[in-house]
């Protein structure tokens, strides 16, 4: 089993990433890369995280939002 660095590292058991990653993609070529989208993105799936019991660690920072 392949194990996860980062802050979301705790969740990916829990939450899913491949649906926020793909819709994420998606958004980002849509929006020519704006880092809005992203930022909004990853806060989404942050609470989604936090609502289900999942530690999250600092994302802000690495991500530069």
């Amino acid at each position: 089993k392949k194990s996860f660095q980062g802050p979301f590292r705790a969740c990916h058991d829990i939450v899913k990433p491949h649906d926020f990653y793909r819709n994420c993609l998606s958004d980002l070529c849509l929006s020519d890369g704006a880092r809005s989208i992203l930022c909004q993105v990853l806060e989404t799936y942050a609470a989604t995280c936090r609502k289900r019991g999942a530690m999250v660690h600092d994302w802000r920072t690495p991500s530069g939002c």
